[in-house]
C-alpha cells in the first residue's frame, strides 16, 4: 500500500531518531558526559565539570606550553622573565623524618629561585624536565640541567637529585612508544645525564596516553627501569600518575616491580578547563566538588599501588575564574589565570586585603572577589590551613610523602616551608 506524505514524514523521523540512539549509546564521550554531581566516590568517574578528556589540560602541560618555546640558556634569563629574585627567608630549624617523602619539583622557568629553599625539609627534588622529541627520543631541551647549581645544593643538603621526563599528548605518546629506537635513544640520555650530574633517578611524566598505547606504554616504563638499573642499580625510577587515568593507561601490576615509588598529581581537579569553580584539589567527595584527593588514592590503592610508595601531590598554585554569582562551585563566565602562592599573598592577601574564606568539605581556601558589572571573581587555592588537613590526613594513613608542585611558586613567603617542617621534621 502506498504511504502517504504524512506517514513518509513520521517514518523518516522515527527512523533518524534510531539511528542518533544508536550513535548516542555508543559514543563514550556521551557517556562520559552523563556524569552527574551524585557520583559515588568509589566509581572514580570524570568531574562533572570536564565533559571529556580532550578539555583537560594539567598545569605540568599547561607549564610547556607556556614557557616550552623559550630557548633560554641561563637561569637569569628566566628571573628576568619572570621577575624572580632571591628573597631570604628565615626557615623553620628541622630536618626531613626519614620515615616521609617530601618531594617537589623545581620547573626550570623558575630559574634561581631555589637559592630560597629548605632543602634540609625535602627528601627529593626534580628538575623539570627532559622534554622528549617523539621521533629520535632526543631532548627539545633539557633547560639548565647540565649546569644549574641547584643539583649541588640539593646534594649538599641530603637531597635525593632526579631528573623528570616529560611527553606531552596522544599523538607525540603514540609516535614515541611505536618507536623501539627512539625509546633506546632516550635511555642512552637519560642515563649519561644522570650520571654526568651525579644524579639518583627519573620521574616519569607522559600525559595524554591513549588507550591503545596502553601495552606499549608499560613495555616502555619496565624497560627503561631495567636499563637504568643495569647501569646503575641504585637509580630510581618514579612515575607520574594522573589524578583521573582517563584512559586506565596504569597497569600498575606489571610495572610496580620497576617503579621506586610513584607520584601522583594530586590537582587540577578544576582548572582553565572547568565549567564551574572549585577547588584545584578537593579533599574528600562531595555532591558539591565531586571526587577529590581521597578518591583518586582510593583507586591506584585498589589498583595495587601500596601507599608506601606513593607520593601525593599537592598545588602551590590556585585557580580563579569570573562568574555571575557568589556562591561557591557557580557557572564559570570566563577563566581569569592560575596564580601562583606569592602572587595571592601579594596582591590578594596583603595589598587588597580580601577575606579568606574556607570550605572544611574540599579542605579549600577561597575568595569572593566582587569585580563590578555584577560580576565576580572566584578563587580556590592552598594555604597552611588546607594543606595542614592533608598532611595530617598523609600521615594518618600512611602514604609515603607529600609532593610539591611547584617549588619556589611560594617565592618570598615562609608559611609553607614552616608548615612542611612542622609536619615532617625529626625536630
Amino acid at each position: 500500500m502506498k504511504q502517504t506524505p504524512n506517514e513518509q514524514s513520521r517514518f523518516i523521523i522515527s527512523f533518524l531518531f534510531l539511528i542518533a540512539l544508536i550513535t548516542s549509546c555508543s559514543n563514550p564521550k556521551n557517556k562520559t558526559s552523563q556524569a552527574s554531581n551524585h557520583t559515588k566516590p568509589s566509581e572514580y568517574k570524570n568531574p562533572t565539570n570536564v565533559a571529556d578528556s580532550s578539555q583537560f589540560i594539567s598545569q605540568h602541560y599547561l607549564h610547556e606550553k607556556t614557557y616550552g618555546g623559550y630557548n633560554f640558556t641561563t637561569e637569569q634569563q628566566w628571573d628576568s622573565l619572570n621577575n624572580i629574585s632571591y628573597k631570604p627567608i628565615v626557615h623553620k630549624k628541622g630536618k626531613v623524618d626519614p620515615n616521609y617523602r617530601t618531594f617537589g619539583w623545581h620547573v626550570y622557568s623558575n630559574g634561581s629561585s631555589y637559592k630560597s629553599y629548605n632543602f634540609s625539609m625535602l627528601w627529593g627534588i626534580s628538575y623539570f624536565s627532559y622534554t622528549v622529541e617523539p621521533k629520535t627520543g632526543n631532548y627539545q631541551s633539557i633547560h639548565q640541567w647540565k649546569t644549574t647549581s641547584l643539583i649541588d645544593s640539593a646534594k649538599v643538603n641530603g637531597c635525593k637529585v632526579f631528573l623528570s621526563v616529560s611527553n606531552f599528548g596522544s599523538e607525540n605518546n603514540a609516535v614515541f612508544l611505536n618507536n623501539s629506537k627512539a625509546q633506546a635513544t632516550l635511555i642512552e640520555n637519560l642515563a649519561e645525564l644522570l650520571a654526568l650530574r651525579n644524579a639518583n633517578g627519573i620521574n616519569i611524566d607522559f600525559e595524554g596516553v591513549a588507550k591503545e598505547d596502553r601495552n606499549r606504554f608499560t613495555q616502555f616504563i619496565i624497560q627503561v627501569s631495567k636499563k637504568l638499573k643495569e647501569k646503575n642499580p641504585n637509580y630510581m625510577v618514579s612515575i607520574c600518575l594522573y589524578a583521573i587515568d582517563w584512559n586506565d593507561v596504569f597497569n600498575i601490576q606489571a610495572i610496580n616491580p620497576y617503579i621506586d615509588f610513584y607520584t601522583l598529581m594530586g590537582y587540577d581537579y578544576y582548572g582553565s578547563f572547568s565549567k564551574t569553580t572549585g577547588p584545584v584539589t578537593p579533599f574528600k567527595y562531595s555532591k558539591t566538588f565531586g571526587n577529590g584527593l581521597e578518591t583518586s588514592v582510593n583507586y591506584y590503592k585498589n589498583k595495587g599501588v601500596s601507599l608506601d610508595k606513593l607520593i601525593a601531590g599537592l598545588p602551590y598554585y590556585g585557580a580563579e575564574w569570573y562568574t555571575k554569582n557568589s556562591e561557591m562551585g557557580a557557572k564559570v563566565t570566563k577563566f581569569k589565570s592560575h596564580p601562583r602562592y606569592n602572587t595571592i599573598r601579594d596582591i590578594y592577601i596583603d595589598s587588597l586585603q580580601i577575606p579568606i574564606k574556607f570550605d572544611p568539605k574540599s579542605a579549600s581556601s577561597y575568595m569572593i572577589i566582587k569585580d563590578g558589572n555584577q560580576e565576580y571573581r572566584q578563587l580556590f587555592f592552598e594555604d597552611v590551613q588546607s594543606l595542614s588537613m592533608k598532611y595530617d590526613w598523609i600521615k594518618s594513613n600512611k602514604i609515603s610523602g607529600v609532593g610539591i608542585w611547584a617549588l619556589g611558586y611560594d617565592n618570598g613567603y615562609p608559611q609553607l616551608w614552616d608548615l612542611l617542617a612542622e609536619k615532617f621534621s625529626t625536630e
